[in-house]
């Protein structure tokens, strides 16, 4: 027994791994391994799909919080399986509560500091699984919080080759947010002034900023969003996912366990609630300074919710070599670059793995 095998053996009788022989975890261009990790009382479903013969796995930390990754993989409704699955392999996973996943979930675990625990879990299982790994992490909105918590751990920090941020969350100062938001809508209004569109509503836009330096009440976030719009709604088009009828009934009716399990869960609510809670008050755009391995931030120019402006003082602030750090603006995204702009998005994802 060679020591990968030995060292999966006994994360196997810890019962760390179950539902998958040690020949499961196979090295080819197109593998296809579902297994769990078990997490004291909690069983994560983890799904490694795509190219292990690279030895490049990148690990899909989804947003929501509360949503799902197994079943949209299944439907495929970002067309991963095409160009990001051919060239490494995705890991994705359903987090702690949410979709597939199962146990006892105490609330009390339902913590950042426990999903980052989670994820190192599967980290371990890889690095046992497969013979010399290079695992990445990339972490989408709410995901890119998980993602940087576990970062920010040193010992866990050595253990990832890269870190992938798509319109991440760093910041839920709620106050600072809001200031990053007036600046994107100045920056926004002078863009469309330049460009010559709707010019009486984005002066219109500036004055009102000159007039609110701040942004705090419920009245002056909704004259904001009556500037900016619905994500995508005067700038681009909304984005949505162009799914079929057969990748919606995939979703519902061929997931590993029970219908729409991200969506009606009951737990979904309660996962929401607890993480945010978690998170409500907490600013790391400073901290992420002691972050120093290769980085790619993806960044929708339209993103309202955690907007660009933001996202560029968290770049500034990384610790990483200025050569290893990437910062990219998709001019015709909003916060799901993956969907309204993924042939740029794949192309920025496979030359940063490839490089790394």
């Amino acid at each position: 027994m060679n020591f990968r095998i030995c060292i999966l053996s006994i994360l196997v009788g810890l019962g760390l791994v179950r539902c998958a022989k040690v020949e499961d975890f196979e090295i080819s261009e197109n593998s296809d391994t579902f297994f769990h990790v078990n997490v004291g009382e909690t069983t994560l479903p983890v799904w490694v799909r795509g190219n292990t013969s690279s030895r490049k796995f990148v690990i899909y930390i989804n947003g929501g919080p509360g949503l799902t990754s197994i079943d949209i993989a299944r439907a495929d409704m970002f067309d991963w399986s095409t160009g990001l699955e051919e060239n490494f392999a995705i890991v994705y996973y359903d987090q702690r509560g949410c979709g597939n996943s199962q146990g006892n979930i105490d609330e009390s675990t339902l913590t950042i500091q426990q999903y980052v625990d989670d994820l190192d879990a599967i980290v371990s299982v890889l690095e046992s699984a497969y013979e010399n790994p290079q695992i990445y992490l990339m972490g989408h909105s709410f995901g890119g919080f998980i993602g940087i918590n576990y970062l920010l751990n040193s010992e866990y920090e050595r253990k990832i080759a890269g870190w992938i941020s798509i319109d991440g969350a760093y910041n839920f100062d709620f106050d600072l947010s809001w200031q990053y938001r007036r600046t994107f809508l100045i920056n926004l209004a002078n863009e469309e002034i330049l460009k010559g569109n709707m010019i009486e509503h984005w002066t219109n836009a500036l004055e009102w900023t000159d007039n609110n330096p701040t942004i705090t009440t419920r009245e002056q976030k909704n004259t904001w969003q009556s500037y900016v719009g619905d994500p995508g709604e005067i700038i681009i088009p909304e984005e949505l996912a162009t799914l079929s009828v057969r990748q919606y009934l995939e979703i519902g009716f061929l997931s590993s366990y029970n219908p729409f399990p991200a969506y009606l869960s009951s737990n979904l609510e309660i996962v929401n609630d607890k993480l945010n809670a978690d998170a409500e008050g907490t600013n790391l755009i400073a901290e992420v300074s002691n972050v120093t391995i290769p980085s790619l931030l993806i960044w929708g120019r339209y993103d309202d919710l955690i907007v660009p402006e933001e996202g560029a003082d968290v770049f500034n602030n990384f610790g990483t070599l200025d050569n290893d750090k990437y910062f990219i603006v998709l001019s015709n995204s909003s916060h799901e670059p993956y969907i309204s702009d993924p042939l740029n998005f794949k192309s920025e994802i496979i030359d940063f793995v490839l490089k790394y």
